[in-house]
């Protein structure tokens, strides 16, 4: 009584005995409840033993015969970013409401996505993937996702997607600080080569070369979503020659790395230096000053993802595209130019 799997084949022990870890470790990945509890490399080698040993929890074997798993997996590049949090605490919202798990599986490069993602498509772990601000799988992977998969700000012409309008909230955030005077702008841009990104660097070069404003080289810096990496590249764009009065980061993260940079460099946030971001984190409402920011939904993003995932696991009609409107927050980090 009250064990999780049926009396026959490989159980939870088994599956845990092999990958070297505790059977509450299975349970937490089986259970769409691993983020922020079981890593990476843990979940990697729970997989993986689960797919040696051929293991199914309770829950899928009560849905053998629709072929269903009713466990989805959400890859994300970074598990540390608060804003995949929020994502995969809507989707995990959305999906409860269906019956189905949310597993977090994160992927940072081609071993990554070879055996978390395709993986377990094949051994049907899980029935489908959100794939979300990756870097787009080549044109044959997503042939062989089609039916399986959609995207979460990820271009793609063959899967359904949801895309956030950043084009237009890049546009909000530098007319607001052109409106406040500033010509010299900046541009903290993550390093990453996906659309979204792309996106957000043309609005910013349109936006300068619209107003009549300089575009110079050393405003513009890519970095990586780290802090140490933001406030390394936030620090060579403040010690310019002739530095710029206002930055735009792709995100609350990189943002952290220029407050620290401007106070290692005695540059007061907003008198001596304006900072508007992307995403409204929880970052944003305890940096000090409060961060200007424009707002992308994550937990509704997670929701609706969930959602367009479904609707194509169903097989119902699914527009090729979904666009979320975005919106500035405007908080004390931003003031007229001095």
């Amino acid at each position: 009584m009250g064990r999780e799997e049926a009396h026959f084949g490989p159980t939870s022990v088994d599956v845990a005995r092999r990958a070297g870890v505790s059977q509450s470790a299975v349970s937490l990945v089986f259970g769409g409840k691993a983020a922020g509890r079981v890593g990476k490399r843990t979940q990697e080698a729970i997989l993986r033993a689960a797919h040696e040993l051929g293991y199914r929890p309770n829950k899928a074997a009560r849905t053998l015969r629709s072929g269903r798993s009713r466990l989805v997996a959400l890859a994300i590049p970074d598990v540390s970013n608060p804003y995949f949090a929020a994502v995969l605490q809507g989707a995990e919202q959305a999906a409860r409401m269906y019956g189905y798990s949310v597993m977090l599986a994160q992927v940072r490069d081609e071993q990554d996505w070879q055996h978390i993602i395709l993986d377990a498509l094949t051994s049907r772990a899980v029935d489908g993937l959100l794939l979300c601000e990756l870097e787009p799988p080549s044109e044959s992977e997503q042939m062989a996702l089609r039916g399986k998969a959609a995207m979460v700000n990820v271009g793609s012409s063959v899967l359904p997607s949801l895309q956030l309008d950043v084009t237009a909230g890049m546009q909000a955030a530098m007319t607001h600080l052109l409106g406040l005077g500033h010509t010299k702008i900046g541009h903290l841009a993550a390093a990453v080569n996906t659309e979204t990104f792309q996106l957000r660097h043309r609005a910013y070069l349109d936006a300068l070369q619209a107003a009549g404003c300089p575009v110079v080289a050393g405003y513009q810096v890519r970095t990586l979503f780290s802090i140490a990496d933001a406030y390394r590249a936030a620090r060579s764009v403040l010690e310019h020659a002739d530095p710029p009065s206002a930055i735009v980061c792709d995100s609350d993260v990189l943002a952290v790395g220029v407050y620290k940079a401007a106070k290692d460099l005695r540059r007061s946030i907003p008198q001596d230096l304006s900072v508007a971001s992307f995403d409204d984190s929880v970052i944003a409402r305890i940096l000090d000053p409060e961060l200007t920011t424009v707002a992308i939904p994550a937990s509704a993003i997670g929701e609706q993802a969930f959602q367009l995932l479904l609707a194509v696991l169903e097989e119902e009609d699914v527009p090729s595209r979904v666009t979320v409107p975005l919106e500035l927050v405007i908080r004390a980090s931003t003031t007229e130019v001095c």
